[in-house]
Order: C-alpha cells, then structure tokens, then sequence
C-alpha cells in the first residue's frame, strides 16, 4: 500500500489532477468488464492523454513495483480487464485521435481508446471502413479489439482484427516506446512483435496507438433471415451458401431459445408474422448476409435454398429499418438473455468440418439440467453458450452445477481440437481451461514470452499465464 501510495504522489506531481482518480465509485466502474463475476478492488485510475503520458507511468510504476492493469472499453466477458487486487487501472479512454487517413494507402492512425464504431463512422465518407465489427462496437475501444484480437460477426468474410493492423505502438512495462512495423504492408525481417502483442491482453504491453489497414464500403448489402428446422440444416445450408454464394459476409445463428427471448425482451415482433417462428418446428434460425450482389443473382440462390428445403420459411430486408431489424433478432441476443438473469457464459470454437457432431455431443453431454441458449458465427465454427440460472436453483448451487458443466464441456473440447475460448480471451476466468487448449510446451513457451516482456509479472497480472 504504501508504494502505490509513493507511486501516486509522485504522478500527482507530472500529470493533471483530472488524471489521478482514487474515487471508490470510479475504481470500480473502471475497474470492471461486462463477465460482471469478480468483485473489482482497483486502487486507483490513470487517464494518460497520450503515449508519452503511458511511458511515464509505466516507468514510474515499474521503480515502484505496481501492478498495472490496462483498460480499454472492458466489454470482455472473460475478465482480463478486471482489476481484483488493488492494483492500478490505465485506462486509455482519453488516446482516442482518429486520422490522418490516407485514402490511397487504405490506412487510417487512431489512438488505442478510439471507439470502433467511431472509427467506421470517421472512415464512412471517404468510401471506406475498418471491417472489425461486433455487437459492442458501441463501446469497444480499438487498443481492446487489437489485445484481444476480436472476431465479431464478419470473420467470415473479412477475418479477425488482426487481419486489419499494419503498425503498432506499444510501451513495455519498463516505459520504453516501441513502433513495430509502421505503415508496411511487406516487412520479411524476423519476429512480427506487432502480431504478438494482438491477442495477449494486455500481458505484455500497453498498446496505445495503430495504423489500421481499411476496406472499401460494400456497394450494398442484402440481408435474410431463415427459419431452420434444425442444427443439421443449418450446416447444409451454411455449405450451400459458402460454396455457391459470392460476397458472403455474415452467417449467424441463434437457437429457438434465444429467439424466443429477444422478441420478448425487445418487445419486436417476428420477420415471419403473428406465429413467430413462421413454423412451429423451427428449431434454429439464420442471419445471412451478403454484399455487392444484385437481386437478381439472389433470387437464383435464394430459388435452390428454397427448392432444396434447406430453409423451413425466410425473408429479405427491403429496407434500412428491416435490415437494422434483422441484425437486431442476432446482436440483441446477450442483452436479453442476461437481462434480470444470473448467466454463465461460454465462447468455444471447433473445426467447422466438425461443428455438427460437437454440437450434438456437447448438447447431450454437458448441459441436461439447465435452460441453455445456443447462438454464434457458424462461419468460423465459434459458437457462444449461454446457462441460465433457473429461478428455483440458488446462486451457489448455480455455481458448482456450472463448473461440471465447464469441464464435461471441456472434455468435448479438447476431444474435438476446439478452444475454450474463441474470441473473448483468457482473461482470470479461463486460466485453468487453458490446459484443454494449449499443450504443456506451449504454455510454458507463452510463460517466457511473459518474463521476457514483463520480467516483474506488474503488467495485468494473474491474466492469460
């Protein structure tokens, strides 16, 4: 206590006052993610307003010996943003400068706490946009989506974020600045350091500013929403659609469950009219979207998807409302299912040769006793599980039930060559499933690359490794 508290005189003393927050109702706002599991103990938040700024703090936190636990939009759902200890939060909020953007290069400079969806609307008028898109785009900031390497709902098409990095700027816990690859689109000489630090939460580095690689807008999209019978029929049609369908950017699914539940949540009303699921067998449905196709090349797909009785009913988006409509039916699914609920969240991934039979063994095995919503990005074999508390069940029974339920679920897992998590990272709540994913070597590779960036283990501790 006593070094955090030399540590954040000595701050006081370089930095605003606006900058140094000890504020019990701030420390655990900042120092919180959407799992909303752990209880935050943050001692203390810092707003660096550049990198500089970071520099300074990592260095000063480093002569001190303070862990330091970097925040971005902390809407992960595994912890790894989550400050538990006491230790002291930097937020990166106030890092967010979008620009320059050069429209030739396809590159745009942006501050780590630039928010995703401002980053498409800053590039939308110049005909382009940074294709990392997901339901928390709202709050995501752009150093949080390049630590965690985000997935989202267009992997499909477009790949992860990593996909999207040209150069970054990080500091080490040391405070030294590092630039790793500029604007280079070829750069063949040796370790990518820029890859490395995408996906490590924020273990070892604070990422701080990026030159992102830019797409061309699509010249239009067409959205539909189907009714499926089942799982089975989801995956033929997902075949069809890869195989015969140009443009392809979003094949979601969500389960009848969670169907159910978001039209009551949201007060919406069913695409297929006043029986809901347009047929009353419809166990699974599908969001598929595609760009810069023309109505007439959909109607001749569209004829054989039906033809074929791939799809139990289906409708178009004909307007900005439907197509906003449709895509709520797929992104409001968290938020309705979480709402007034205590939720126990899995995000797993397996081959996509192999999604069907992982789903029928994981649904069988792993889930007999609860309410269990089953939703996702078929297209990239991530499926995301959602167990909800039954009203009758106490919250520590929950808990323990739960944890069963992670390691039957594991078990498949790894008997399938999956990952216990997909795109929302490692964070504190996934530490001990690492094992089922990653072999013994690995992980003790991933534990050097620790000591090497971070020899005093003060950078987001407890995370990942």
């Amino acid at each position: 206590m006593e070094s955090i508290d030399k540590f954040l005189t000595s701050l006081r003393a370089k930095l605003a006052e606006n900058q140094v927050i000890t504020s019990r109702e701030e420390c655990d706002f900042y120092g919180q993610d959407w799992s909303r599991i752990l209880t935050p103990n943050a001692r203390a938040v810092l707003f660096p307003q550049n990198t500089g700024e970071v520099a300074l703090i990592l260095k000063e936190a480093s002569a001190h010996g303070v862990a330091i636990v970097p925040s971005g939009g902390r809407t992960g759902l595994s912890g790894g943003a989550v400050a538990t200890k006491g230790e002291v939060v930097l937020s990166l909020e106030r890092l967010d400068f979008k620009g320059p953007l050069h429209a030739g290069a396809l590159t745009l400079r942006v501050g780590a706490g630039a928010i995703t969806e401002a980053v498409h609307e800053y590039c939308k008028p110049h005909g382009l946009t940074w294709p990392v898109d997901f339901a928390s785009k709202g709050s995501s900031q752009v150093g949080g989506n390049l630590a965690t390497n985000a997935g989202g709902v267009r992997v499909i098409r477009y790949g992860n974020t990593r996909n999207w990095v040209l150069g970054i700027t990080a500091v080490t816990m040391g405070g030294t600045i590092h630039e790793f690859n500029g604007e280079l689109e070829k750069n063949n000489t040796g370790y990518d350091f820029r890859q490395l630090l995408v996906g490590s939460e924020g273990t070892l580095a604070v990422i701080t500013e990026a030159t992102l690689k830019l797409a061309p807008l699509p010249r239009s999209q067409l959205a539909f929403f189907f009714a499926v019978a089942d799982m089975p029929h989801v995956l033929k049609l997902f075949a069809f659609a890869r195989a015969r369908i140009a443009n392809l950017s979003a094949f979601e699914y969500l389960d009848q469950a969670c169907f159910a539940q978001v039209l009551k949540h949201f007060a919406v009303a069913s695409p297929f009219g006043a029986e809901g699921g347009g047929n009353a067998e419809a166990q699974a449905y599908v969001l598929l979207e595609v760009e810069n196709a023309t109505l007439d090349e959909a109607s001749g797909w569209l004829g054989e998807i039906f033809d074929s009785n791939l799809v139990m009913n289906g409708v178009m988006a004909e307007s900005d409302r439907d197509f906003k409509r449709f895509w709520q039916y797929r992104e409001g699914v968290a938020e309705s299912i979480l709402a007034g609920h205590d939720v126990h969240q899995e995000d797993v991934s397996v081959p996509i040769a192999r999604l069907g039979e992982f789903y029928s063994t994981a649904y069988a095995q792993a889930f007999p006793e609860f309410k269990v919503f089953f939703f996702g990005h078929i297209g990239d074999g991530n499926l995301h599980i959602f167990i909800q508390k039954p009203a009758a069940m106490s919250r520590e029974d929950f808990v323990v039930g739960t944890k069963a339920a992670d390691l039957e679920l594991f078990k498949v897992l790894a008997q399938f060559k999956g990952s216990v998590s997909a795109e929302h990272g490692i964070g504190l709540l996934k530490r001990h499933a690492l094992s089922f994913t990653r072999s013994a070597a690995e992980l003790e590779l991933m534990r050097g690359l620790k000591r090497v960036f971070d020899p005093k283990g003060l950078l987001n501790p407890g995370k990942v490794i």
